[in-house]
């Protein structure tokens, strides 16, 4: 993972990076940048299978991101929110730690 030096540029590898057209304070329609069509796509079929979780923390913020902005944005975001998580566990080379919720 050193050829990565952030996880937000592994992100535009993968091609999980949303575009960013705005206009006079308008969103316009984007898409997410080409990139690993192999990676990208292991991690939505990851994302789906968060998703479709019910105690797990990712698939709370996809529905919640879902009913905002439409299910195929929320998995792209939950894929590249789990593909930050694995930068970061690879990179310090430390295992998963689910968050405590009190």
């Amino acid at each position: 993972m050193s050829v990565f030096e952030t996880p937000e540029r592994a992100a535009s590898w993968t091609g999980l990076s949303p575009g960013n057209h705005e206009s006079a304070g308008k969103r316009k329609s984007t898409r997410t940048t080409k990139g690993n069509p192999h990676l990208r796509s292991a991690l939505c079929e990851a994302a789906w299978s968060a998703a479709r979780s019910k105690t797990h923390p990712l698939s709370r913020k996809f529905w919640s991101l879902a009913a905002r902005c439409g299910k195929k944005k929320a998995l792209i975001a939950i894929a590249r929110r789990m593909l930050v998580i694995i930068f970061c566990m690879i990179s310090r080379k430390e295992p998963f730690r689910q968050p405590q919720l009190i």
